[in-house]
């Protein structure tokens, strides 16, 4: 029997899928108008740039969303914790200029090596005053540090609990 827990995040797949759909939306609109004819004859025009912008668009956001859609996996009998790239935060420039494709792939870690981790709640205010929230994990180890974003706590608080209770880490971590 495996001990893995799965946690993934609907809201960002979703978003995902509707910015494939826009893609798709643009490829449509430009060979409807032309793009391929526009192609054909060697000519560069708004059909053409449009369609080639979705095609962009769809491939870029799929290829992100496959590496999502595997969510954080939490491998608890290989002391294995899993996620999409995008959230470390390397320690040196050079790891950071080779690793700019990070959001293409998925990163894993020991969860014993987890020696600082904190939930944070972040609001954010937007210019006609409505206040929308996100949900941070942020954790380090000795490769660097790691901050997880959430759409709502309860699936934070879950992966948070699950690497301190397998660290022993208690109640004080919140406070160092």
């Amino acid at each position: 029997m495996e001990n893995k827990i799965v946690i993934k995040d609907s809201k960002n797949i979703f978003n995902l899928c509707l910015l494939i759909l826009i893609g798709v939306g643009m490829i449509i609109w430009g060979i409807s108008n032309g793009a391929i004819y526009s192609l054909r004859l060697g000519r560069f025009d708004m059909s053409l740039m449009i369609g080639g912008l979705g095609v962009f668009i769809t491939v870029l956001f799929y290829l992100v969303m496959k590496v999502e859609l595997g969510g954080v996996e939490l491998d608890i009998e290989n002391d294995k914790i899993s996620f999409s790239g995008g959230a470390i935060k390397f320690n040196s420039v050079g790891e950071t200029l080779s690793n700019l494709n990070q959001g293409f792939k998925r990163y894993s870690c020991k969860i014993s090596a987890i020696n600082f981790i904190q939930a944070q709640d972040k609001s954010n205010v937007n210019k006609d005053g409505k206040i929308s929230y996100s949900y941070l994990l942020n954790f380090n180890t000795l490769d660097g540090a790691v901050t997880l974003g959430f759409s709502n706590s309860a699936q934070r608080d879950q992966v948070y609990s699950i690497i301190v209770n397998l660290n022993d880490m208690g109640i004080p971590v919140q406070n160092r």
